[in-house]
């Protein structure tokens, strides 16, 4: 029971590093606002 809680545990770490990695390189984190401010300004 312990050893498929510790696989569990590391199964979801990899997981959560791996989809956090795959937004921060498509740009999911990144602040676009500014590209947008001069079409609101019109």
């Amino acid at each position: 029971m312990n050893d498929k809680l510790v696989c569990l545990g590391i199964t979801a770490g990899l997981l959560t590093v791996g989809v956090l990695y795959l937004a921060k390189k498509t740009g999911f984190f990144e602040d676009d606002r500014h590209l947008y401010d001069e079409f609101e300004s019109r």
